[in-house]
């Protein structure tokens, strides 16, 4: 009966109670409640990178939530649609699934873009 009640104590608090997904910003529709999903997957998202590294302070959690609020917020103005979907797979397919991170590499997949290699 121990080992039953223990196994779900520990489901119970290694799961977030509210998790908040990631919000695509391809088509997103700025509406409170999706407004609130993107603020909330930021919250936790963020809290979960640096409290991992230990820089869970709040003075930084709170300057990290700006960045990634306002790089969500330059991403729904993203031209290349079919880019910044591929580096949104990439991006969250390998963990890193943050919007500074998916903004900065949209910037650079854009700049590159034209680019070629020339001696």
């Amino acid at each position: 009966m121990k080992f039953i009640l223990s196994v779900l104590l520990s489901l119970l608090f290694s799961v977030p109670a509210f998790a908040a997904g990631f919000v695509n910003p391809i088509g997103f529709e700025p509406t409170e409640a999706n407004k609130t999903a993107v603020v909330e997957y930021v919250k936790q998202n963020v809290k979960q990178e640096y409290s991992k590294i230990g820089m869970d302070s709040e003075s930084t959690l709170r300057m990290m939530e700006k960045q990634n609020l306002n790089a969500f917020k330059k991403l729904l103005g993203a031209q290349d649609k079919g880019v910044l979907a591929r580096v949104i797979k990439q991006y969250c397919g390998i963990g890193m699934c943050n919007y500074v991170t998916i903004h900065m590499m949209y910037e650079q997949e854009m700049k590159a873009k034209g680019q070629s290699l020339q001696w």
